[in-house]
């Protein structure tokens, strides 16, 4: 079976606070929920990650920037929680970074099964706005950075391509990415909403506002093996955001959650039919049926590539 990679503690909750911001911090418990009510995994199938260590951090990020998430106003500018600011540092570790560090730790977990297995996903993670030196757009760790950079070193793998359709540009990740001639990043993203500056990337797809679902379709199966066929990674990176969908208050796409669901089966079979490893990250999404979108998409990938219990 498709490994899949979950901890409970992937789940943000901070004393009501998580009301302050759109994102839904424990949808990650509701997608894991819905595949198991739907018999699609069990319980014991599930893949626990350790939590990001402090070395897993420093080998994209700062030291200055880790010390700088010590303070709570750093955070708050981060996350976009101004409240925030009025927490202990205490809290804003417990309630928030550790979540963050254990679905970094799951990012880096789902890319090495991903290099054994061929696919795996993490039902965390995609922190594509985060930078070696900062954070935003609710992002404080560079998981799929983090994760690149640890297989490159330890695993000897030469080329890494992220695949990024969030509906927001991962300016963080392209950021990172410039300084490594070995990682590259395909991004199809609406251009005029966050963040304001936009970075360079090898495979820019900057799209309007008002994008339809077969438009959309089109125009990842017209530019999206081009990528993969000129850089022919070692491994996929897939940032799966489902803040494309029509209701999303954070963007202006206009996809359905059955557009999204054919998207990401489209994505994962371009990319195995080159046989090449891919791992799958959650991303932004920013509407009440985030957690409904991802897991019928992520139903219809194990109905199509599930092997035998």
């Amino acid at each position: 079976m498709i490994p899949i990679v979950y901890h409970p503690r992937y789940n943000i909750t901070a004393f009501g606070l998580e009301r302050y911001h759109p994102f839904d911090g424990r949808k990650y418990r509701r997608i894991h929920d819905a595949l198991i009510r739907h018999g699609l995994r069990r319980p014991g199938d599930f893949v626990r990650p350790r939590k990001a260590t402090r070395d897993d951090l420093r080998c994209v990020h700062s030291e200055d920037y880790l010390r700088s998430l010590r303070r709570p106003d750093v955070l708050g500018t981060i996350l976009e929680v101004p409240i925030i600011r009025r927490l202990p540092a205490w809290v804003v570790r417990w309630r928030i970074l550790r979540p963050m560090r254990y679905a970094t730790g799951g990012t880096i977990l789902a890319c090495r099964l991903a290099l054994k297995h061929g696919l795996a996903i993490n039902l965390g993670g995609g922190y594509h706005h985060a930078a070696s030196d900062r954070g935003g757009g609710f992002c404080v760790y560079s998981d799929a950075a983090i994760a690149a950079r640890r297989l490159h070193d330890e695993e000897n793998m030469t080329r890494v391509l992220v695949v990024d359709l969030d509906a927001h540009q991962g300016n963080g990740t392209a950021a990172v990415f410039r300084g490594w001639k070995w990682a590259f990043i395909y991004d199809l993203y609406e251009d005029g909403i966050f963040p304001a500056r936009k970075e360079p990337e090898d495979y820019p797809q900057p799209v309007g506002p008002g994008l339809t679902g077969p438009e959309y379709l089109d125009l990842v199966r017209e530019t999206l093996p081009d990528a993969l066929d000129a850089v022919q990674p070692d491994l996929v990176v897939y940032n799966a955001g489902s803040d494309p969908y029509g209701r999303d208050p954070l963007a202006h796409f206009r996809l359905t959650a059955g557009d999204l669901a054919e998207r990401d089966l489209l994505v994962v079979t371009e990319v195995r039919e080159r046989a090449i490893p891919l791992a799958m990250l959650l991303s932004g999404g920013y509407s009440a049926e985030s957690w409904r979108i991802h897991a019928d998409a992520i139903e219809g990938i194990l109905t199509r590539f599930d092997g035998p219990p």
